[in-house]
């Protein structure tokens, strides 16, 4: 999930150093948590079969591993001002290691589960790490070092499903060793990056705090964002599922996964053009709008492999132009930024949580009804923030 610099609140002044080749390794890092989150979807009728289990249960693999990312998130914003920049990156990279290693080595299922709550812990920490990190280095070309490293993010979840394809399912323990391995590399070259620990709150943040309407605002943008991650983690977790189901291969599955992810990193770049047109309002409320269709599209066996990339190409800019508009909302709430990168990860576990419920009740051609719901309850949310008016200007 990536943002630009208007997103994350700016420090006094920048703090953050990153040499060119360092500025390659946050991109990489980028590639390999976009990559682990597309990995686990195309995978769960392999999961269930080789661990002989229900796919509803091999779908609680989706929990555990934003679970695992609720806590990284966590304890990456207390670690991010108490430790450098790159210890913390180092760790959450050290920590993909340690859970794909483990995965690899297929013990049984509850160690298999205990290895991707691991993997979770290490793409929260690098989540809110390498963003914040990114959004405290110089302005000039901060743009450019964040919309660079944000791209890995798409490029990652697009490339895992086709490794799948050419390793093969059953050959999974690899796909793990080989994020392991790409992780080890990273942790030397964040040599890099300089960033001391981030600065306290000010007397002012400590203020804002306490404005209702700024806690109106947060609640409402944590709600809407955690039903767009719920709608994101969701799509690309079960697409495979409902296509094998309607009798697709798992070749087609992952291919229509791997399509939902170039759709979402396509719409991203699209981004900043179509913002010059619309406002960040229109594509926040007209991108959810024609989710909920295009998840309706879906219900058919025949569409439903031409609309889930289009769900990711609409969706694409639901995310960040939300952030955009808390920001304009609450201009230079880093706190608040933070404790939304926190709940978004709920979306991530309840999202799938529940998809996994319904399933196991009424079967696969539940999900994109579920998908559909959970885009319109977002719709609904985002469009109750029309009634909010900027705290500086605010009456």
């Amino acid at each position: 999930m990536g943002v630009t610099e208007d997103m994350i609140s700016d420090q006094p002044s920048h703090d953050v150093v990153i040499a060119p080749l360092a500025l390659a390794s946050t991109t990489g890092a980028f590639i390999l948590i976009g990559a682990t989150s597309s990995l686990f979807g195309p995978l769960l009728l392999t999961f269930a079969q080789h661990f002989h289990l229900s796919l509803a249960s091999a779908g609680s693999i989706l929990s555990v591993y934003f679970v695992g990312a609720v806590l990284g998130v966590l304890v990456a914003w207390w670690a991010m001002k108490r430790i450098s920049g790159r210890s913390l990156l180092s760790g959450g990279s050290l920590s993909i290691v340690l859970g794909a290693v483990g995965a690899s080595l297929l013990h049984g299922w509850s160690v298999f589960l205990v290895s991707v709550f691991v993997i979770g812990l290490g793409f929260g920490s690098l989540d809110i790490g390498l963003n914040t990190t990114l959004a405290r280095t110089e302005l000039h070309g901060r743009a450019f070092r964040l919309s660079v490293a944000n791209a890995g993010f798409g490029i990652g979840a697009v490339l895992c499903p086709l490794a799948i394809i050419v390793v093969g399912p059953k050959n999974f323990p690899v796909l793990f060793a080989g994020i392991a391995a790409v992780a080890l590399l990273l942790v030397p070259l964040m040599r890099g990056i300089v960033a001391p620990p981030a600065a306290k709150r000010t007397a002012d943040d400590r203020a804002k705090g306490r404005d209702p309407r700024r806690r109106a605002m947060l609640l409402t943008f944590a709600a809407a964002l955690i039903l767009y991650v719920a709608v994101e983690s969701s799509s690309a977790g079960w697409i495979a599922a409902q296509l094998h189901h309607d009798g697709y291969s798992k070749v087609v599955g992952s291919l229509v996964t791997a399509g939902f992810w170039s759709g979402l990193a396509v719409g991203r770049f699209l981004g900043g053009p179509l913002h010059r047109r619309f406002s960040h309002k229109a594509l926040v409320l007209g991108g959810l709008v024609l989710a909920t269709m295009l998840c309706l599209v879906a219900t058919s066996r025949a569409l439903a492999p031409i609309a889930y990339p289009l769900l990711g190409l609409v969706i694409a800019s639901v995310f960040a132009m939300g952030l955009l508009w808390y920001t304009i909302l609450v201009p230079n709430d880093s706190d608040g930024m933070s404790l939304m990168f926190l709940l978004m990860m709920l979306g991530g576990a309840a999202g799938p949580g529940l998809m996994s419920a319904m399933v196991s009740a009424f079967g696969t051609h539940v999900v994109p009804l579920v998908i559909a719901a959970y885009a319109a309850l977002d719709l609904a949310v985002f469009a109750s923030a029309l009634r909010f008016t900027p705290v500086s200007t605010a009456a």
